[in-house]
């Protein structure tokens, strides 16, 4: 009886010891970002079937709409080392390096195809490693898409239909700057504000991608949408130098690989969607797409916001628009 009772024991030892290193093995990515749904949770998880699915090691655990924080926030926990990777817009960024506000910038951008050629080039590779002297490793460019105007008082075919509106924007100096021009009345809210701000019409409209748009509803509480494509919305991921330099290289190659092999295929998904988008967006608010003569007025309208960004970011901004425009060519 004893003897039974000392191989179960030993039995049970063995299981815990062997339960404990498998644990010990396991390599966990944390996964944040402010979206709640679209291409960029999308993807998120698709990254982590791939990631998974490469390497048995790996727990890629996602927390999606802003169960982490604010984008803001989770740049911070990057640079702590509490959080691992980060899908984020570049205005965040721009608070730390002037020249993300590039991107930020109103028209840089015209349609997908100059996109692609800039960030998958050698201005997108510049711009991947500004925070690298923050503590964030640059992976590649994903993507939000070209953001669009909804609001609640009237359809936005001009420039001068903003004037008066109350429109939420991000915490974005450049951007508010430009709706100002517009005659608009800009009103920075967190991300997770904007549909209850709606509704209680706390703020007359919205800018967003239409991935956000559709995928949070905010057609519901919006009469008017229009497609201004005002400004294009990149979506670099980052990860935390201190967690990324902890990593075997072989993860370190496959994170690497994967966030990047994937760009292509995040970036098609929602620009593939985005008709749905639209359609879905129509039957509850009426949508109008600005003609290319229109937009050539916001266009014109967006130049005192350049004057202002280059004065107001310095050199390193002026700089990188001059290569991102020359690259967009």
């Amino acid at each position: 009886m004893f003897k039974k009772l000392v191989l179960v024991a030993s039995l049970v030892l063995v299981g815990t010891t062997s339960a404990l290193a498998q644990s010990a093995d396991k390599i966990v990515i944390k996964v944040g970002y402010g979206t709640a749904g679209g291409p960029i949770h999308e993807g998120a998880l698709e990254l982590k079937k791939r990631l998974e699915g490469a390497n048995s090691r790996l727990d890629v655990q996602v927390f999606p709409g802003g169960a982490l924080g604010s984008e803001g926030e989770i740049i911070g926990q990057l640079q702590t080392g509490m959080t691992d990777m980060l899908m984020t817009t570049t205005g965040p960024l721009g608070q730390q390096n002037p020249i993300y506000y590039v991107l930020e910038t109103p028209y840089i951008f015209i349609n997908d195809a100059q996109v692609d050629k800039v960030l998958d080039g050698p201005a997108g590779a510049k711009l991947l490693k500004g925070m690298e002297a923050k503590g964030l490793v640059g992976l590649a460019f994903w993507e939000n898409g070209f953001r669009q105007m909804s609001n609640n008082v009237r359809p936005i075919k001009t420039p001068a239909d903003l004037k008066g509106l109350k429109m939420r924007t991000q915490q974005n100096r450049l951007h508010m700057k430009y709706f100002s021009d517009l005659g608009a009345n800009p009103t920075p809210l967190p991300f997770t504000e904007i549909y209850n701000s709606l509704a209680t019409k706390m703020v007359d409209g919205q800018e967003n991608p239409f991935s956000l748009i559709a995928t949070n509803k905010f057609y519901e509480q919006q009469k008017f949408v229009s497609q201004t494509d005002h400004v294009y919305s990149s979506v670099p991921v980052y990860y935390s130098k201190g967690k990324w330099d902890k990593l075997p290289a072989d993860v370190q190659k496959l994170v690497r690989d994967t966030v990047y092999e994937m760009r292509l295929w995040q970036r098609k998904l929602g620009r593939d969607q985005q008709k749905a988008y639209i359609d879905e967006i129509s039957k509850k608010a009426q949508f109008y797409a600005l003609t290319d003569a229109e937009k050539a007025a916001f266009q014109k309208a967006a130049e005192p916001a350049f004057a202002w960004a280059k004065k107001e970011y310095g050199a390193a901004y002026e700089t990188t628009l001059k290569e991102v425009l020359e690259a967009a060519k």
